[in-house]
């Protein structure tokens, strides 16, 4: 079996001391390259410095293709990310997140994502869910973690949406203080959620509206920030995790209408908005866009983002070597999520059609969902 261990700290070590790494191909993944390096660690493990919330990273470690995936870090955000997107994105058939919260475990359990707030002592429940008959089924062993029945959680009451806006941001620096201050000018109530304090000192008093210290994924934060009656909640904090999982909380368990989260590392994206966000907002992915639609000679211009309905509209000018240029339209392959909406071939418009052919220097006009963008440019431009 191939076997993914993200975080190598205190509970993935011993996950890994009970695996047979020379009968299965285990990679372990951590930020931390300082323990790539400890003088126990074993030989035939495969280890790999870097951020598995970013999906480059999961694939250079094997995900595809991999038969379990145990996301072990001293963060469940992280974890709870790193697990979704083996699931959604890898199709990953065993991964399990550790979490610290046992509040958090029900919600993320009914959407596929199967949990355990377990200590050191859990490794081998870990190591055994590897066999074709597990030992001891999940709900024994969450009743042996916590020592009663696993509950779900009844949500909050939804309150009448409040009159005016109400907006719960969750992220107290920079970009969360502007875009309160810019929404309270617009008289939209608003409540900051800031988890460090030195952050939280400085922005209560700098700004006129409710401030909360605590952590904006936290059910009891939330519910004390008033999330039943929120009409937008917008996480903008430093971390794609921390923004994914407080934007899952809100619509999950409180019933949040709209979710927007900033997005730090473009290539997250498409992933967050897959797993419910309504609005990603990427300042790298926007000003790259803007940068590349100046460039005289760029193959590729994004015209329009549609990010509520996860669609762009985009330019492609062939050349040469373009795979499609001298082929007909019905002989192209063109991914399901998109649509060749016009063909500008020397100033004149083409409404393209079964026996339309392409031709070098075509500028073509397509509508496509975002995750079925590299798809079509590969089919248009190849790689």
């Amino acid at each position: 079996m191939r076997i993914i261990v993200v975080g190598y700290g205190r509970l993935g070590t011993q996950v890994v001391r009970h695996l047979d790494t020379k009968k299965h191909q285990v990679v372990v993944i951590d930020k931390q390259r300082v323990l790539m390096a400890r003088a126990d660690r074993d030989p035939d493990v495969k280890l790999l410095a870097g951020n598995a919330i970013d999906p480059d990273v999961l694939r250079e470690a094997g995900a595809e293709g991999a038969d379990a995936l145990f996301a072990l870090t001293r963060d469940e955000n992280t974890n709870l990310m790193v697990a979704q997107a083996a699931r959604s994105v890898f199709k990953i058939p065993k991964v399990m997140a550790v979490v610290y919260d046992p509040s958090r475990e029900p919600a993320y359990r009914a959407a596929g994502i199967e949990t355990m707030a377990l200590t050191v002592a859990g490794a081998e429940f870990i190591v055994d869910q590897l066999s074709e008959n597990p030992p001891r089924d999940f709900t024994e062993a969450w009743g042996r973690a916590h020592g009663h029945a696993a509950e779900i959680p009844v949500p909050p009451v939804r309150e009448q949406p409040s009159d005016p806006l109400y907006a719960i941001v969750v992220g107290g620096g920079r970009v969360g203080y502007f875009l309160a201050r810019a929404l309270i000018e617009n008289n939209v109530e608003v409540t900051i959620i800031e988890q460090n304090k030195e952050i939280f000192d400085l922005v209560s008093m700098q700004i006129d509206c409710p401030t909360i210290l605590g952590d904006g994924s936290s059910t009891a934060v939330l519910e004390l920030a008033g999330a039943q009656r929120c009409n937008v909640f917008v996480a903008v904090s430093n971390h794609d995790q921390d923004n994914l999982i407080a934007c899952q909380i809100a619509k999950k368990q409180f019933g949040v209408p709209k979710t927007i989260a900033r997005v730090k590392n473009p290539k997250n994206e498409a992933l967050m908005q897959e797993l419910g966000v309504d609005i990603t907002v990427s300042s790298t992915s926007i000003i790259t866009s803007a940068i590349q639609s100046e460039l005289p000679h760029s193959r590729i211009r994004q015209v329009l983002d549609l990010r509520a309905g996860q669609l762009e509209l985009m330019e492609y000018r062939l050349d040469p070597a373009s795979p499609a240029a001298g082929r007909q339209l019905k002989d192209m392959k063109i991914p399901a999520d998109s649509i060749i909406v016009s063909i500008t071939r020397r100033g004149q418009a083409i409404v393209p059609r079964g026996d339309t052919s392409f031709a070098p220097a075509d500028v073509v006009l397509t509508l496509v969902k975002i995750p079925a963008e590299p798809a079509l440019r590969r089919t248009l431009l190849g790689d």
